[in-house]
């Protein structure tokens, strides 16, 4: 009974810290939110579309390998339908046969899952037991079963192979196996790589070396007749099999092909991806071309094929002028109005060329910052979410929530739930708006949120997803470490020793920590102090302090970094060297990834048998004194003035102001375009903006005429400026 009073005296004691407080809830003025409602996090992959001339109206299914990883489903304009962050890096993102969506999970995951037209995960897919279960496609077809490529790895002695100068007697081989699955995991069709093929059929790969990857296939189509039709990239062949029998109906490139190629001078594709049946003897691929001679290029190519007189024609292609060339990945899609989608994949070129039968571009579009993507896709889509997602992001002085439902519906409001308990049921507000600020909260204390989405006729939504944070509001120049003198010992610290090493944290009675090493183990993270939730925010300025000093010289790995994959450097610092007499370190550097909301700040102290002092760590947000803003009011459109004093030495103010919020860079360059400055590279609110440029962070700059540029979104503008010195 005693202790259910307690519980009860508790439970109020939370409720009360709550309703103490007055949340303030008002529409974001630093969340991007898109034309069409839909709110994104700081770290989404913003696209740009450089053509659009009446391309296919389907809508885009793409995903990014840099960056946090998403997938997204966007319209003609950029703007996303869905998107979903994802715990690792995914692919292949796509609409299949049975209506049904999917995706490729890497890291930890290894699995391809399948999503329903309410974005609801409905299974994971994985090859039958005991194959991994390969990244490169997944066919879904209208019964539900799955086509999938298994991983089938085997030791051969390669030196048995006669090979010229031997080989290694012990090779891995990595074979594959093309599997049909039903929904409940059973292998009902398989066909394996090691029965069909010979690995020094494999045409430009090492055959002398320890692991080989003989034959690489990257792309199942399943053909008009329902026979299946395989890319194997590294024999540089296509092959079709017999779905009943698993016989080899033919093989079209490599070493054992059976046609004759027309049209084309450059034999067939080399290195290919993505082989698509488009019916009547017609196939379309991406051709990487990595051994095309003279040079190697990329281009979508379609062949006819004749079976009885074994030919296949190059009935068409597009190379882009000039040529692009993509060594990886990739995919060629025949679009319904008769056009061709090309993803040249590879983070240095565009995601989406879409070009008419006669070659003609009518769009293309890239992510704004490089990323690559394995495929890209065009699909008619109307999914509608059953339930709204919220995103969750600290600034320094508040909480945004980004709500979506992913439905496209206007007539609906979104409920606001939050609490310092786990599912929270307290209303605090409603709202339509796709981004909210939040503030009133309490310091130190963690709180959580979850949203409903009510229709115009009273009907509520199942719950969100939860999200939580523990609120940490820091002014410019308070310091972000909590307990960063070790006055409360080794409070708000985490102190990790992973195998082989040995250690124990110290705290001596004037505050200083000690790291007591026994045995520093072989990677510099075996012994690590920690401390997590330190906000980072895009474009802003931070200075990183501490002291330390070592029982004897040695060096360690100070820094502040991403707690997930890839566990970015955002402090781009570098081992130090510590000695025996105590040292103050100081750090300044601008955040130029994604803001992060819970970033770690970490000492690795491992590789060395030597004990490490630390102490009075520090991480500020410096006080900007360069950069004036003014958002009393949202300018009437975009515009660029001219800088003044101009001519000038050695210092001028550029002024420009933005009607929206957008991603805005302003460059400096030279009469021959050469980019001599980048001054701003960063999301920005709407306002006025007042950038310095100073000759004294240039000082090699001759004088003469110069140039700069603002680019804000599709809005872009040029002035000259004059140095005199």
């Amino acid at each position: 009974m005693k202790n259910l009073l307690l519980l009860i005296l508790f439970t109020n004691y939370c409720c009360s810290i709550l309703s103490a407080q007055t949340i303030s809830v008002k529409p974001s003025t630093t969340a991007f939110v898109f034309p069409n409602g839909v709110s994104v996090p700081s770290d989404y992959p913003h696209v740009k579309i450089s053509v659009k001339n009446n391309p296919d109206s389907g809508l885009i299914f793409i995903n990014n390998w840099g960056g946090t990883p998403y997938i997204a489903i966007l319209d003609n304009n950029g703007s996303p339908i869905f998107y979903r962050k994802m715990p690792a890096n995914a692919r292949d993102f796509k609409l299949n046969n049975n209506n049904m969506l999917s995706y490729r999970l890497a890291d930890g995951f290894w699995s391809f899952f399948e999503m329903d037209s309410s974005y609801m995960v409905t299974r994971e897919i994985k090859a039958g037991p005991s194959y991994g279960t390969d990244e490169h496609d997944l066919q879904l077809l209208p019964n539900g079963n799955a086509l999938v490529i298994a991983l089938d790895e085997r030791k051969v002695n390669m030196k048995k192979l006669n090979l010229d100068g031997g080989g290694d007697s012990n090779a891995t081989i990595i074979g594959n196996t093309i599997q049909e699955v039903d929904r409940y995991g059973n292998v009902l069709f398989s066909w394996k790589s090691w029965d069909n093929f010979n690995i020094i059929d494999a045409v430009h790969e090492n055959l002398k070396a320890a692991r080989i990857d003989y034959v690489h296939m990257n792309a199942i189509s399943v053909d008009t007749d329902s026979n299946i039709v395989i890319s194997s990239r590294h024999l540089s062949e296509i092959t079709k099999i017999n779905r009943k029998t698993g016989a080899i109906i033919w093989r079209l490139g490599g070493k054992h092909n059976q046609f004759t190629f027309i049209n084309d001078p450059y034999n067939g594709p080399s290195y290919q991806h993505d082989i698509r049946a488009l019916g009547n003897g017609h196939y379309s691929m991406m051709d990487n071309g990595n051994y095309h001679i003279p040079y190697s290029f990329s281009r979508a190519v379609e062949y006819k094929l004749n079976t009885d007189s074994m030919t296949a024609t190059l009935v068409w292609q597009y190379r882009n002028v000039p040529d692009r060339y993509t060594w990886w990945m990739g995919n060629v899609q025949r679009l319904p109005n008769g056009n061709t989608l090309i993803n040249w994949a590879d983070g240095s070129l565009p995601k989406l060329t879409e070009v008419t039968p006669t070659g003609v571009k009518v769009m293309e579009l890239d992510f704004v910052k490089s990323a690559h993507s394995y495929r890209v896709f065009r699909f008619p889509w109307k999914g509608k979410a059953k339930t709204p997602t919220v995103s969750l992001e600290s600034g320094i002085d508040k909480i945004t929530l980004l709500i979506n439902k992913f439905d496209q519906a206007p007539n609906h409001k979104f409920i606001l739930y939050c609490d310092t308990v786990v599912n929270p049921t307290r209303v605090i507000d409603s709202t339509s708006l796709s981004a909210v600020d939040l503030t009133g909260f309490k310091n130190g204390k963690r709180y959580y949120f979850r949203i409903t989405s009510k229709d115009g006729f009273g009907n509520e939504s199942p719950f969100s997803n939860e999200e939580n944070t523990i609120i940490k509001f820091f002014a410019p120049g308070e310091n972000f470490v909590i307990n960063g003198d070790f006055g409360d010992g080794t409070a708000q610290w985490n102190y990790g020793i992973t195998s082989p090493a040995v250690g124990a944290p110290y705290v001596s009675g004037t505050g200083e920590f000690f790291a007591q090493i026994g045995n520093g183990g072989t990677q510099a993270w075996h012994v690590q102090i920690s401390q997590d939730g330190i906000p980072l925010i895009y474009g802003l300025k931070y200075r990183f302090e501490f002291d330390a000093y070592a029982a004897s010289n040695r060096t360690i790995d100070p820094k502040i970094v991403m707690i997930a994959a890839p566990n970015t450097n955002y402090s781009k610092t570098g081992s130090i060297a510590l000695t025996t007499t105590i040292k103050h370190f100081s750090f300044d550097f601008t955040m130029q990834d994604a803001s992060d909301n819970n970033a770690r700040v970490v000492f690795n102290c491992g590789l060395s048998d030597i004990d490490v002092l630390i102490d009075n760590v520090s991480f500020k947000q410096l006080i900007s004194t360069t950069v004036e803003h003014e958002i009393d009011h949202t300018p009437n459109g975009f515009s660029l003035q001219q800088n003044f004093p101009n001519p000038f030495n050695p210092e001028t103010i550029i002024t420009y102001s933005l009607a929206e919020n957008s991603i805005v860079s302003l460059k400096i360059h030279d009469l021959l375009g050469r980019d001599v400055a980048q001054l701003i590279d960063q999301y920005q609110i709407s306002g006025t903006y007042r950038i310095p440029f100073s000759l004294l962070h240039y000082h090699q700059l001759p004088s003469g005429i110069y140039f700069y540029t603002l680019t804000a979104g599709s809005f872009m503008s040029t002035k000259r400026m004059v140095v005199l010195k």
